[in-house]
């Protein structure tokens, strides 16, 4: 059954938020915006208009910094308005951000010809709910918090200092371009379920917000709303749409397939949350929904058979027609995306995965997805994000990083990092297209002595950098073939941070000061190999992997695949079909060109081959060479038994060579060798020589901002309208 229109049809919608239901005890004039039957509407005089979201979240943090920290200046402020400003209508805050943000909201809106509308958030810390438990303990830190809220949207109060939270003089009035209020996180289930527990039956009846057949926590909800309602209605005389954020783990629907009992544990349904008929604003749905998360999307027959309005499989516009059709609110999809990180962390069935996504398909993605919104009758939506977030962590990798310290480098590989717009990085950096003058400023290394191999297999140079992001290479060659003969010209990079002496699996006996072996052999058979002993994977996920663990504590595996997990492993319970656990093989290296302003840019490139300057560069991200924290030079430990513990280092060993690739014997990365042809900087008899290399530690980095690709997609094509 379609419960929005059967609810809507019966004439419910009074109670389901829905505006128009005068009172002759209004306090407050008529709302400038409010929610109309299909969504939100604007008052423009005696009339109004329909108003569809097309919005994007606005985080607190910047390079350097946490959220807490409220470090984001005017300055800063003031351009990512304006940007945001050209692509959308709407900028969600999840919390109440520091006073420049307001005053470069209320500067922006005083010269734009079209408003940017404000959805303002207030924040409840997840470990302040994880602690209590039943979340009515917090009800007065919460109702102080939504109250604060108001004021400052109002430019009204001066908030004190408070550790994780902006503070100073609000002194700027934004309230005639705020859209409404989004209260809340993605709610914990256990906290759900708790606050269900020690909560009785009944329902609450507030001024402005009620509850018809709620459960304690929807009552809960519905009382933090009418707080934050009422103290806007009596100090200030106005009101605007509320909601609270909801996702698709405690959705009211029921999710047979979904494996993980935490997943579908308990439901807060949105339209047992309403408005009185003092509160003409009204009230509406709000949901963070992802294409890839939970499994019950990949899983469910009718979402993954669903056919879009494109008449094509999508499993995201399937859970939107369920989800909307079976709520009677109008609903906005409040969070939506997908990341442009060079790692993924897990699969969507329809390709919409997280992670893995050049900077143009994240763009052509989130346009599609909001295409997907609009089809499913929602409100809006709002992307998720304008930046991205260096603090953030993701479940497959984020016990390889030093927490304290993520906010202060690039981790590319991790996809909770970059679902941003707005990309920061080294100023000045190396760019991965040939140019030889990003290269000024590393260290140069000559090869030892002569060299008699062929120009293609005869090394010139070695040059060393780093940036953000990892480690980088660049090797010069007496002169490389157009085309270039991958069949007749391999490379290898190693990398040492442990010291150990290790046989490489590039020819016979050869060792070098190497825990890593970046072995280039063209764009189809490239990648990283990490010393078994030494693989972060085999040591936390080895179990599940069914890995030899004897033979890799051992070293006896020699150099294998760097992987990561991207999925655990569960049955489906209505089939009991168990879906095995899946690694993926992320040291695989790609080819192409690093430069954003190149007409072939392509944002994931791992290696650049300048066959006009006969060089080969690459970068190889500092988590897959268990670089922990280059900031502060922290890596994880040597001994295997330490596990994902983390020690200091000074230096990393570096060398690289060149080889045949037909030459005899099949290393483990499948690439066939016999000896190495060529050097830098050297070898002596079965060793290979390594050159140091090392760096100041930072504490807070230099970057510049940058506008991805995905940005101008979203530009270029009106969010998927223009195609």
């Amino acid at each position: 059954m379609n419960r929005r229109r059967f609810l809507t049809g019966f004439g419910t919608a009074g109670f389901v938020g829905v505006a128009g239901c005068q009172s002759t005890d209004r306090t407050a004039p008529p709302p400038q915006y409010q929610i109309g039957d299909d969504g939100f509407e604007r008052r423009i005089e005696d009339d109004v208009e329909a108003l569809t979201i097309r919005g994007v979240n606005l985080g607190m943090a910047k390079p350097g910094y946490f959220p807490g920290s409220a470090a984001i200046e005017r300055a800063e402020y003031d351009r990512w308005l304006s940007a945001i400003g050209e692509i959308a209508n709407v900028v969600r805050t999840y919390t109440i951000h520091p006073p420049p943000f307001y005053r470069a909201l209320r500067a922006y809106n005083d010269d734009a010809e079209e408003p940017l509308l404000l959805l303002q958030g207030t924040w409840v810390p997840t470990a302040d709910l994880l602690e209590a438990g039943d979340a009515t303990a917090l009800s007065p830190t919460v109702d102080r918090e939504l109250r604060r809220t108001v004021d400052v949207v109002h430019g009204d109060t001066t908030l004190p200092d408070r550790p994780g939270y902006a503070s100073g003089s609000f002194d700027a009035d934004v309230s005639d371009v705020t859209l409404g209020y989004l209260f809340g996180i993605e709610w914990p289930p256990e906290v759900v379920e708790a606050t269900d527990e020690a909560g009785a039956d009944g329902d609450f009846e507030g001024s402005f917000v009620r509850t018809t057949g709620g459960s304690p926590f929807e009552q809960w909800l519905a009382g933090r709303l009418d707080t934050l309602a009422t103290h806007e209605t009596d100090r200030y005389g106005v009101q605007r749409p509320l909601s609270f954020v909801n996702w698709v783990t405690i959705d009211p629907l029921e999710h047979p397939y979904e494996p993980y009992h935490n997943e579908d544990r308990v439901s807060v349904d949105p339209d047992a949350i309403g408005a009185t008929e003092d509160f003409d604003a009204g009230t509406f749905a709000s949901y963070h929904a992802y294409p890839y998360y939970p499994d019950l999307l990949n899983e469910t027959p009718e979402y993954v058979n669903y056919v879009d309005h494109r008449g094509e499989p999508n499993s995201y516009a399937g859970y939107l027609d369920d989800l909307i059709g079976a709520t009677a609110q109008p609903v906005v999809i409040a969070e939506f995306g997908v990341p442009s990180s060079r790692g993924i962390a897990h699969r969507d069935v329809h390709g919409r995965d997280q992670g893995r996504h050049t900077e143009r398909e994240q763009g052509e993605m989130v346009a599609a997805m909001y295409q997907d919104i609009l089809a499913s009758g929602a409100a809006g939506g709002v992307a998720f994000s304008w930046q991205d977030e260096w603090f953030k962590r993701t479940w497959n990798l984020d016990a390889r990083s030093v927490p304290g310290r993520r906010p202060h480098w690039s981790n590319i590989e991790t996809p909770e990092q970059r679902f941003g717009l707005l990309a920061f990085e080294s100023p000045d950096g190396i760019t991965l297209d040939g140019s030889p003058g990003d290269w000024d400023d590393a260290t140069v290394v000559r090869p030892a002595g002569p060299s008699d191999a062929p120009d293609a297999r005869t090394l010139t140079a070695l040059r060393v950098s780093h940036d953000l992001e990892g480690l980088l290479v660049r090797l010069e060659f007496a002169s490389l073939p157009d085309p270039m003969r991958w069949d007749r010209t391999g490379a290898f990079v190693t990398v040492g941070l442990t010291g150990r002496e290790r046989p490489l699996p590039i020819g016979s006996e050869l060792t070098a000061t190497a825990d890593f072996v970046a072995d280039l052999g063209g764009p189809e058979d490239s990648r990283l190999l990490v010393e078994s002993s030494y693989d972060t994977f085999a040591r936390e996920f080895g179990d599940s992997a069914g890995i030899d663990l004897d033979a890799y504590h051992e070293g006896r595996a020699g150099f294998v695949p760097v992987r990561e997990p991207i999925n655990l492993g569960y049955t489906v319970p209505p089939t009991g079909e168990v879906v095995p656990f899946e690694a993926v093989e992320t040291g695989r290296l790609r080819y192409g060109n690093g430069n954003p302003d190149a007409p072939d840019y392509d944002s994931l490139t791992d290696v650049h081959v300048d066959l006009e300057n006969d060089v080969v560069e690459l970068r190889l991200p500092w988590i897959l060479l268990n670089v922990a924290d280059p900031s502060s030079k922290q890596r994880i430990a040597t001994d295997w038994d330490a596990g994902l513990d983390v020690t200091a280092f000074d230096d990393v060993h570096v060398a690289a060579a060149t080889y045949d690739p037909h030459g005899g014997e099949t290393s483990p990365s499948g690439t066939g060798v016999d000896s190495v042809a060529h050097a830098v900087p050297g070898r002596t008899a079965t060793r290979l020589e390594t050159t140091s290399y090392s760096w100041p530690s930072w504490d807070r980095p230099a970057y510049e901002e940058r506008r991805k690709q995905s940005y101008h997609v979203l530009d270029r094509t009106n969010w998927g309208e223009n195609g």
